[in-house]
């Protein structure tokens, strides 16, 4: 699979969480698998199209509704918490920084860039929010940590830094934060910020 990786290859070994009293299972997909799982893959980049195209009213590419970006490369590593349903209630997408990356770090270290972080569990809580980041962070720190990787960075809506910070106290922020979508007080808009974690 070019990382050798065992536990967490992909869809026919999913990693499944049994915490919290709620079964999940985060499959683990490379972009070079998109033929191989076009369900999986149609659903997501319809939910980041009706997340980010409609919901935020955020300008991306978007073709039959789905937002598929120049970042969905083969090298992509894509996280997806799936329900029992086989519907999406979480992603992540990772992809190496040296190839294709919003946080771009040309200095050959072996580091990853996560982006379109998308959490909907069927609950709708605050801690069913954080459990639902938590399952995909799990897994996501794991399949780093298997991959021999460094760091991943990742750019984050600022108000979501101390969420982060608790679930992972090695998270460090990478600067200041700036504004998106036209920044706070207009639809779709905030502050974002790049962070770090080990």
């Amino acid at each position: 699979n070019g990382w050798g990786l065992s536990v967490l290859g992909g869809a026919d070994d999913p990693y499944v969480l049994n915490q919290w009293g709620i079964k999940s299972m985060v499959l683990v997909l490379k972009g070079s698998q998109r033929s191989n799982y076009p369900d999986y893959f149609d659903q997501l980049f319809r939910l980041r199209h009706q997340i980010f195209f409609t919901g935020r009213g955020w300008s991306l590419p978007s073709c039959n509704g789905r937002e598929i970006d120049q970042y969905d490369i083969d090298e992509a590593v894509y996280f997806l918490d799936v329900n029992d349903d086989g519907k999406i209630e979480g992603t992540v997408r990772i992809t190496p920084t040296v190839r294709a990356s919003l946080t771009a770090d040309r200095r050959g270290r072996p580091t990853f860039t996560g982006d379109t972080d998308i959490v909907l569990p069927v609950t709708k809580s605050r801690a069913s929010n954080r459990e639902a980041k938590a399952r995909l962070l799990i897994v996501l720190t794991e399949w780093c940590m298997k991959a021999g990787l460094q760091a991943v960075q990742t750019v984050i809506d600022a108000a979501t830094l101390r969420t982060f910070i608790e679930m992972n106290p090695g998270v460090r922020p990478m600067g200041l934060t700036y504004p998106y979508g036209g920044g706070r007080g207009t639809l779709g808009g905030g502050e974002c910020m790049v962070i770090r974690w080990p």
